[in-house]
C-alpha cells in the first residue's frame, strides 16, 4: 500500500528538516530547535490533530538531539 497524503506529508517534514541540518554551516544553532516548531505548524496544523502534532514534533526534537550527540565525532 502507498504513502497517503498524510504520511507523505510528515515523511515530507522529517526530509526536509534532516536535510536542513545536513547542510547546515552551524548545526550547533539554536535556529534548529525552533525551526522544527515553526515548520511542524506550518506543515501539519490543518492535517493532524494538535497532540499529534505536537507528538511529532518531540520526536523530531529527539532525533535533532541524537545526531547532536556527536558533535565532537569527525
Amino acid at each position: 500500500m502507498k504513502a497517503n497524503l498524510t504520511q507523505r506529508c510528515l515523511c515530507d517534514v522529517i526530509f526536509n528538516q534532516v536535510g536542513f541540518w545536513k547542510n547546515s554551516n552551524d548545526i550547533t544553532s539554536l535556529t534548529h530547535p525552533s525551526d522544527i516548531a515553526d515548520e511542524c505548524f506550518a506543515q501539519l496544523d490543518n492535517l493532524i490533530s494538535d497532540d499529534d502534532r505536537l507528538e511529532f514534533e518531540e520526536k523530531l526534537q529527539d532525533l535533532y538531539w541524537f545526531v547532536r550527540r556527536f558533535d565532537n565525532k569527525e
